[in-house]
């Protein structure tokens, strides 16, 4: 069977490349740069508390093609993932999981393909849900630049490394007539200017919901939150819910 099989191959000018697996995996509590060789461990379990957490591939040129790492993040923080040279090449949030194996080596950098997967969450999705009925008014006079909806419960949440989708709703009382609002998401201090709505009031007083939807990226260390703002009058928030759903890196 065996020279069965070589034959095959031959006819098919194919070539088989067989990598070991990681028999004795390297367990490390990273704080700093660990710095991966070609005679490390393919299994890289890594734990810890620290920040800065990075790992460094090795020189592309010194591994053979076909050649994996696979890394596992029991970290509670990000951990970067650089090329050789130092530059960013991706980032595993915590909880996560990356098998990277080695495309083409003729440069130093070399060409990774990787997959990546959540350790412990299903299929790798990941959503946040925060809700709150707590009635959360903005009162005149109006104040300058747009304001978190506050409260027990913020419209707000720091996702870990992924693009999301977004989606808010609520339900908002205005007084005041010619009233005008907005609703829009902010990435840190920057406003999310694709989930800009804005509603007008030509009543004095008007009850209706309000919404606002994106797809925003973050870095793990961004924070995602609801902001409102009015022209005159005043307004009253009260029940309302704001979801994230992981698309992807």
């Amino acid at each position: 069977m065996g020279h069965f099989v070589d034959n095959i191959l031959a006819e098919k000018n194919l070539t088989m490349t067989s990598l070991s697996p990681a028999l004795n995996p390297t367990a490390t509590t990273l704080n700093g740069t660990l710095t991966l060789t070609a005679l490390s461990n393919f299994l890289q379990v890594i734990s810890g508390t620290a920040t800065g957490f990075k790992v460094q591939l090795p020189d592309a040129t010194t591994l053979t093609t076909g050649w994996e790492y696979d890394i596992w993040n029991l970290s509670n923080q990000n951990i970067i993932i650089n090329y050789n040279d130092t530059t960013t090449f991706t980032a595993m949030p915590p909880g996560s999981r990356i098998l990277l194996v080695l495309n083409t080596n003729g440069t130093t950098n070399g060409v990774w393909i990787y997959q990546k997967t959540f350790t412990g969450t299903a299929s790798g999705i990941l959503n946040y849900y925060v809700s709150s009925s707590e009635t959360f008014t903005l009162a005149a006079p109006q104040g300058t630049g747009d304001i978190l909806i506050g409260g027990t419960t913020p419209m707000q949440v720091t996702p870990i490394t992924g693009t999301y989708a977004c989606w808010y709703d609520g339900s908002i009382s205005v007084t005041g007539n010619g009233t005008t609002i907005r609703t829009v998401f902010y990435r840190d201090s920057g406003i999310w200017t694709d989930s800009l709505r804005t509603l007008a009031s030509s009543t004095s007083t008007l009850l209706v919901g309000h919404t606002t939807a994106a797809i925003i990226p973050v870095n793990g260390a961004q924070t995602i939150a609801v902001r409102l703002a009015r022209n005159n009058g005043s307004i009253t928030v009260t029940g309302r819910s704001m979801i994230l759903i992981r698309l992807g890196d």
